[in-house]
C-alpha cells in the first residue's frame, strides 16, 4: 500500500478495534491487521471440538462485567450492530462441599442475607464490606477510565469528589489497595464459605497472595452495580459486532495478516511489513497485542537498547502460575447435584458461575503453580455457558467453561498430553462432585499457558499480557517510560491489556491510544 494511511493498529482484539472505532469515526484512515483468521483475539470463540461440533468454544474471556461501564458499547453502537447479552441473577455462586451455597445477587443487600444464613456476623460484614468497595469503585473506576499522566477535568472531578465523600474510609481503602486479597478475607470475615468466595473471585487477577491484589475486590461493586453481561452467541458475538461497527465508521480489517516488522525509520515508527511482504505506511503505529511481542518485532537496532531491555523484563505470569482453561462438551444438560435442591429461594445456580475450592484449596494451587506442581484439588469455577445461552450447545445438550485461575506455566514434568489427560481427570473428577453431566462428555477443548502463548502469540500465555501490580500501574504499566501520554517514541503507541487500565473486556485500553493518536496526528499536522 503506497499511500500511508493515518493509523494502522496491530492486533484485532476488542482493545485494537476500541482504537479504530474512536479513530476512524474521527474521519482517520484506519487499518487493522490481525494474524488470525477471524476478529477478536482473546475474546474470540468459536466450534474448535472435532468431536463436538456443535459446541461452541470459549477459550478465553465469557463476560462483559467493565465493558459495561466504559462506555464503548454505547460510543460504538454494538446494539446496534448485533450485540445482545444475558445477566443470570444470580452471576456467581460459591459452592460449598457439604451442599450449602452463597449466591452473588445484583443487590448486594441480598447477597449479604444470603451469606447471613451461613454466618450471621459475615453477612453484616458484607454490607460494611461493600461501603468500602463501592467508595473503591467510584474512586477506582474514573481513575481507570482516566489517561494516565494526562487526567481530564471529569474524571478528575469524579475522582475528587469520590474521594472527599468517602474521607472516612481512607484508612480502610489504603488497607484494601496495599493488602493481599488473602488477608483482606481473612481479616474482614469469620466463615471458610465466605472467605472461599472471596478468593475465588480475587484469584481471577492473580495470586491471591500478592501484595496489593485485594483492589481485585472492586469486582464485587462493579457487578452488583453493572451486572456481568454475558453476550447471547458469546464474546464473538461482541467481537463482531464491534468489526461491523468500526468497518461502517470507515476503517478496514485484514484477517490472516501476521505482522513480521514494525518498520522503524530514523527513530520513528512507519508503518508495518507483512509476513507476505506487503508494507502497510502509516503516520502512527498502535500495537494492541502483547508489548513484549511487540517490541520484538520493531527493526532491529531501530529502538533505544534501554527500552528493548527494559520491555523484555516486563513481568508475565513471573510467579508462574496462569490460566488454564477448558470447555467440556457434553450430551447431556449440565445441573447441579445438591446445591439447587438445598436452596431456601427462587435463585436458579445453574445459570451461576460455580466458584468450587476451599480457602486451602486456592492457596494450595498457587502454591503448587509456584512450585511447577500440579495440584489433586483446584480452585476452578465453571460457566454452564448453554444454561445461560442455549445457543452455544445442540438442544438437549451443554457446554461448560472450565477456569482455573492458577495452574503452572511450566509444569515440573512437562506439559505433555499425559499430563494434561491426568490433570484433566482430576478436574473433572472434582467438578463431577458438584455437577451432573461431566459422565456424558463427547469432546473438549483444553489450554494450558503455554499453548495459549503459541495460539495467541502473547508472553508465556499470559492473558493480561503484563503482571498487575503498584509499579506496573498508570503511568507504569507496562514499564517505566512505556505509559504515558506521548509515544514511547515517535509514532508508536501501545494499547492492549498491556497498556492502562490493563486487563479485562472494557476496550479503554483502546480507546485511551485513540485518543493519544489524535494529539500525535494533530501535532504532525
Amino acid at each position: 500500500m503506497t499511500d500511508p494511511v493515518d493509523v494502522v493498529i496491530v492486533g484485532a482484539g476488542h482493545n485494537g478495534m476500541a482504537a479504530a472505532g474512536y479513530l476512524s469515526r474521527a474521519g482517520k484512515r484506519v487499518v487493522v491487521v490481525e494474524r488470525m483468521a477471524k476478529v477478536g483475539g482473546m475474546t474470540s470463540s468459536g466450534y474448535m471440538i472435532p468431536e463436538a461440533p456443535g459446541h461452541l468454544v470459549t477459550p478465553c474471556a465469557v463476560e462483559l462485567l467493565f465493558a459495561r461501564g466504559s462506555g464503548i458499547i454505547e460510543d460504538l453502537e454494538l446494539e446496534k450492530y448485533g450485540l445482545r447479552t444475558v445477566d443470570p441473577d444470580p452471576s456467581y455462586a460459591y459452592l460449598h462441599p457439604d451442599g450449602s451455597s452463597i449466591a452473588l445477587f445484583r443487590d448486594y443487600r441480598r447477597t449479604a442475607e444470603d451469606i447471613s444464613r451461613i454466618n450471621r456476623n459475615d453477612g453484616k460484614a458484607y454490607i460494611a464490606f461493600m461501603k468500602c468497595l463501592d467508595a473503591l469503585m467510584d474512586i477506582g473506576f474514573p481513575m481507570m477510565m482516566a489517561e494516565p499522566g494526562r487526567p481530564d477535568a471529569r474524571n478528575m472531578a469524579k475522582m475528587i469528589g469520590s474521594a472527599v465523600r468517602n474521607i472516612k474510609l481512607k484508612d480502610e481503602l489504603v488497607a484494601i489497595s496495599k493488602a493481599t486479597s488473602d488477608q483482606i478475607a481473612c481479616e474482614r470475615f469469620e466463615d471458610p464459605a465466605t472467605i472461599g468466595l472471596l478468593l475465588g473471585v480475587a484469584a481471577g487477577a492473580g495470586p491471591v497472595d500478592d501484595d496489593g491484589n485485594a483492589a481485585a475486590y472492586m469486582i464485587f461493586a462493579v457487578t452488583h452495580r453493572l451486572g456481568t453481561g454475558k453476550p447471547i452467541g458469546s464474546l464473538q458475538a461482541f467481537a463482531d459486532a464491534m468489526a461491523a461497527s468500526i468497518k461502517a465508521s470507515g476503517a478496514s480489517i485484514e484477517l490472516n495478516a501476521p505482522v513480521s516488522e514494525i518498520l522503524i525509520e530514523a527513530g520513528a515508527a512507519k508503518g508495518v511489513r507483512l509476513a507476505d511482504g506487503r508494507v502497510i505506511r502509516a503516520k502512527m503505529v498502535i500495537a494492541t497485542c502483547d508489548p513484549r511481542t511487540a517490541m520484538a518485532l520493531t527493526t532491529p537496532d531501530g529502538v533505544d537498547r534501554m527500552l528493548m531491555k527494559r520491555i523484555e523484563h516486563a513481568p508475565a505470569n513471573r510467579s508462574n502460575a496462569a490460566p488454564f482453561l477448558a470447555n467440556v462438551a457434553m450430551a447431556k444438560p449440565l445441573m447441579l447435584k445438591r446445591h439447587q435442591e438445598l436452596r431456601h429461594d427462587d435463585a436458579d445456580l445453574n445459570k451461576a458461575v460455580g466458584l468450587i475450592g476451599l480457602p486451602e484449596e486456592v492457596r494450595g494451587s498457587f502454591a503448587a503453580a509456584k512450585r511447577g506442581d500440579i495440584p489433586i484439588r483446584h480452585a476452578v469455577s465453571v460457566t454452564p455457558l448453554s444454561n445461560c445461552d442455549p445457543s452455544q450447545a445442540p438442544e438437549g445438550q451443554s457446554i461448560a467453561y472450565l477456569y482455573l485461575p492458577a495452574m503452572a506455566v511450566d509444569a515440573r514434568d512437562g506439559w505433555s498430553a499425559a499430563v494434561k489427560d491426568r490433570t484433566m481427570a482430576s478436574i473433572v473428577t472434582q467438578v463431577s462432585e458438584f455437577y451432573d453431566g461431566f459422565d456424558s462428555e463427547i469432546g473438549r477443548f483444553v489450554e494450558t499457558p503455554r499453548e495459549r502463548e503459541l495460539r495467541l502469540n502473547v508472553t508465556n500465555g499470559c492473558v493480561t499480557h503484563v503482571d498487575f501490580g503498584a509499579l506496573r500501574a498508570g503511568i507504569h504499566r507496562p514499564a517505566t517510560g512505556f505509559g504515558g501520554p506521548k509515544p514511547i517514541f515517535p509514532g508508536f503507541l501501545i494499547g492492549g491489556a498491556g497498556a492502562h487500565p490493563g486487563g479485562g473486556v472494557s476496550g479503554i485500553a483502546g480507546r485511551i491510544a485513540a485518543d493519544r493518536a489524535m494529539r500525535a496526528l494533530k501535532k504532525m499536522r
